[in-house]
């Protein structure tokens, strides 16, 4: 009986301390959540800025040659913002999948700890 609470309380330990990186890990991961946050914020505020820019160019400019030109940089522009859209989503797709594992792994570890925990008090 002493032999198997000894190993049952290491794995106890053990169960213990990978809750405790996951944890970590999950804490991680919606840090840099955060901060994709903040990055997509300084992102619309820099799109907002370029679009200001290019309507005062739109004005000072003259001529066919100078409008197409602004409206090519219109269009460089927006496909420039779709790409960077995506890759926003993308990332925060495979972040939200790397959070949800996490979450799951600690409630299995958190469900094995209380299991090991009963055969422990019997």
């Amino acid at each position: 009986m002493d032999s198997n609470n000894e190993k049952l309380k290491q794995q106890l330990q053990t169960l213990q301390k990978q809750q405790t990186d996951a944890e970590l890990s999950l804490d991680m991961l919606k840090h840099e959540q955060n901060e994709q946050i903040w990055l997509e914020e300084d992102f619309e505020r820099i799109c907002y800025e370029e679009r200001e820019s290019l309507e005062l160019m739109r004005e000072v400019w003259q001529g066919d040659q100078a409008r197409n030109f602004g409206y090519y940089l219109e269009d460089l522009q927006a496909d420039e913002k779709n790409k960077w859209r995506q890759t926003f989503q993308a990332e925060e797709e495979k972040r939200q999948e790397k959070i949800n594992t996490y979450q799951k792994n600690i409630y299995q570890l958190e469900s094995k700890q209380r299991d090991i925990q009963k055969e422990l008090f019997k």
